[in-house]
């Protein structure tokens, strides 16, 4: 398995907290958010390497906490943007990465997940059904879903209706970003961004890739925050501070 932690963004919405760092950088309880990520990480089987998908811009601040932790399956990989205006989008920096990278299982993850639950239950689901798998929560408010994916899946677990930032969502489930893909699937982002798809927000992948093959929704145990605004930044730093 190959996990990619997708940091390439510039996270404008927390200026000025990222002007002069990247956000999973940033620092909850002490730690940085991706410590927290890897935390779940270190309780999985099978990884063989672990890629850090980021820009120029930011590429140092990963190299210095990597020198602080060093681990010899992790990899830094950057795009060649400095700005928000030059970014590649996720999109299409995992398909750059996956010619580079091959592998049987892919887990993706982005930089900004701040979560509570354990990682090894979504991998057995994701073994069990043998097709792609993203992980979904609850977030009980649908404001909060208009700006998220929402998710409806089926009794046996399928992903029948996937919605971008809706403007009446119909579920308070959401698509977080942590994905699974089998190697098939994740190649499809080549066929994707060929036909012109917008490169950058995972979630438009997700419900292009609904519609032609496969995907299940695993709910996430626990907590979870997407750390992409002052608001859930603080909200995180509030709960955890609680616990």
């Amino acid at each position: 398995m190959i996990v990619v932690i997708l940091a390439g963004g510039y996270a404008t919405r927390l200026l000025p907290l990222t002007r002069n760092a990247a956000k999973p950088l940033l620092h909850i309880r002490g730690r940085p958010i991706i410590d927290y990520i890897f935390d779940k990480l270190d309780g999985l089987t099978g990884i063989d390497k672990v890629v850090i998908s980021t820009n120029r811009r930011f590429e140092h601040h990963f190299e210095e906490w990597l020198a602080h932790k060093p681990r010899g399956n992790v990899a830094i990989w950057a795009e060649e943007s400095r700005e928000e205006g030059e970014k590649f989008g996720a999109i299409r920096a995992l398909g750059e990465l996956v010619d580079e990278m091959e592998g049987e299982d892919y887990l993706v993850i982005a930089g900004d997940n701040f979560f509570t639950s354990d990682l090894g239950d979504l991998v057995a689901y994701y073994h069990e059904r043998n097709s792609a798998v993203i992980a979904t929560y609850d977030v009980k408010d649908v404001n909060v879903v208009k700006s998220c994916s929402m998710a409806e899946v089926d009794p046996d677990g399928q992903i029948v209706r996937f919605v971008e930032k809706p403007k009446n969502p119909e579920s308070t489930m959401i698509g977080t970003c942590i994905y699974l893909f089998p190697r098939n699937s994740m190649r499809r982002i080549h066929e994707y961004l060929s036909e012109g798809n917008n490169p950058d927000s995972p979630g438009n992948f997700i419900h292009w890739l609904c519609e032609k093959e496969p995907v299940y929704g695993y709910a996430l145990q626990g907590r979870w925050w997407d750390v992409g605004t002052p608001r859930s930044y603080s909200e995180a730093k509030r709960a955890w501070q609680g616990t």
